[in-house]
């Protein structure tokens, strides 16, 4: 019997492999109903929002794993640094934001499922910083994730969009401006 789980697994190879995410098909795949598979994800937007979460929580987690010699600053920018390459990399994104540009844009720049949880996991690295004492914030770390986040989208996905290299080292220049 299929699962909710099935679902998420089921679309995520779909967007891991540069397919679009289709409902219709998604619900026959794992032979559920529509309706199902709608209340089980929330509907489209909110599934591709939680797919790219997940495959984007992975990849934080594992940078700032690898950082975690570094402190302050340096390990900031350095997980930065390394999560703009990510995404820059990621050939699912590119594919989406080629396929479905608007869609793709909304859900992940505008408040949102994903992009406030980008922040919050933004903000809460720049707290863990602050509190160990080896980092000053120079405004509210909740301000700062914020703007760092939505630096990263327009380095990232307008470059993308127009198939630019984004400028990870200007990227990486204006959140050092901002992190001090």
């Amino acid at each position: 019997m299929a699962s909710p789980e099935d679902a998420y697994a089921a679309a995520t190879r779909s967007y891991l492999a540069g397919r679009r995410v289709d409902m219709r098909e998604l619900a026959g795949e794992i032979g559920v109903s529509r309706n199902t598979l709608y209340r089980w994800t929330g509907g489209r937007d909110r599934l591709l929002q939680d797919v790219i979460w997940a495959l984007s929580e992975r990849a934080l987690d594992d940078i700032w794993a690898a950082t975690a010699r570094r402190r302050g600053a340096s390990r900031l920018r350095e997980a930065l640094r390394r999560y703009l390459e990510i995404v820059i990399a990621s050939e699912p994104l590119h594919a989406f934001l080629r396929n479905e540009t608007s869609v793709a844009l909304r859900l992940l720049t505008a408040r949102g499922p994903f992009q406030d949880r980008l922040v919050a996991r933004t903000v809460a690295q720049l707290d863990e910083e602050a509190a160990r004492g080896t980092w000053t914030p120079r405004a509210d770390t909740a301000l700062l994730g914020y703007a760092v986040v939505r630096l990263i989208e327009g380095f990232v996905y307008n470059d993308a969009i127009i198939q630019s290299r984004p400028a990870v080292d200007d990227a990486v220049a204006v959140i050092d401006l901002l992190l001090g």
